[in-house]
């Protein structure tokens, strides 16, 4: 008997936005934490909501969770790093914050405090009043598994939420993160975080770096039935199935400039009909050009806002 199950996603960079984006370049960013922490709650909590979390947040990794979700018939939840704990349905403001880098990244802002983002996350849910957190989405679905697809920089900020977990909470969820995201999971949890590696590219599940975890976990959900599995089995099955792959040889990729980069896929650009995807796998599969996801992203955009203008 399948138990009932929830996903469970960090939240995206790519998000349709909808009216003034609340930013943390935009409050003031001095003294504690916990201050940063209240005037950024205020901030979101009056803003008007943008639309419905499920249509606000974008890309593959968001997709593949959305459809494991789907395929599960349950619910589908984001962590993130603005506004804690969401539900997919849930109304939510345009935002700009990550833990990653980048232009909103908290990194500078703890990095002045000398703290970490689990640190932010603790002082975040708490101004919240503790609804948003990771324990009370589990009291929240007392009889659900909860799978967790996450990379390293979201199992970093949720770290110390996982570790208040009591034995039972634990063990009805599974982590499903990288090589390196496994490393920052703490040890109480450490026995339900599934041994996916990049073994997994060699597989139909093949993608990018930013969509592994859920790419893995959408693996483990189709190819194993992992939602039946109990947790010794699940990571059994996992490790049996890394087994039985091959990491890909990844091909020597040449380093070329932004206008470089810019002429190949201008070149390209109405043969892939402007696909970002196909266009990266252009660049890194056929021209052999070493691109970074989100410097990809930054060029895309510029170009289709280039042939947009051309019309």
């Amino acid at each position: 008997m399948t138990r009932q199950a929830i996903v469970v996603t960090n939240c995206t960079n790519r998000k349709r936005h909808s009216g003034i984006s609340v930013e943390l370049a935009s409050l003031e960013a001095g003294g504690t934490l916990q201050s940063v922490a209240a005037r950024w709650v205020k901030a979101v909590r009056q803003a008007k909501p943008s639309g419905h979390a499920r249509d606000v947040y974008m890309g593959r990794a968001f997709v593949e969770a959305q459809r494991v979700a789907d395929a599960l018939q349950g619910t589908l939840h984001i962590v993130s790093a603005g506004l804690g704990i969401v539900g997919a349905a849930d109304r939510i403001p345009s935002y700009d914050l990550t833990v990653s880098d980048g232009a909103n990244s908290l990194k500078p802002l703890l990095a002045r405090l000398g703290l970490n983002a689990s640190d932010w996350w603790e002082a975040l849910t708490a101004e919240l009043g503790g609804q948003h957190s990771i324990s009370t989405l589990l009291h929240r679905h007392p009889d659900a598994l909860a799978l967790f697809a996450l990379p390293g920089s979201y199992v970093s900020l949720v770290a110390e939420d996982l570790a208040s977990l009591t034995k039972a909470q634990v063990n009805r969820i599974r982590i499903i993160t990288s090589d390196h995201g496994r490393t920052l999971v703490p040890d109480n949890v450490r026995q339900v975080a599934l041994p996916y590696d990049e073994r997994l590219e060699g597989s139909p599940y093949a993608g990018t770096r930013t969509d592994f975890a859920q790419r893995a976990m959408r693996h483990f959900v189709e190819m194993l039935d992992g939602h039946r599995l109990s947790a010794d089995e699940a990571l059994a099955s996992v490790t049996n199935a890394m087994r039985n792959l091959t990491k890909p040889v990844v091909p020597a990729r040449e380093k070329k400039t932004d206008a470089e980069i810019l002429a190949l896929m201008r070149k390209n650009w109405h043969r892939s009909n402007g696909a970002s995807s196909r266009l990266l796998r252009y660049l890194r599969d056929e021209a052999l050009v070493a691109c970074e996801q989100g410097r990809f992203r930054s060029l895309w955009c510029d170009l289709r806002q280039e042939f947009d203008i051309k019309g």
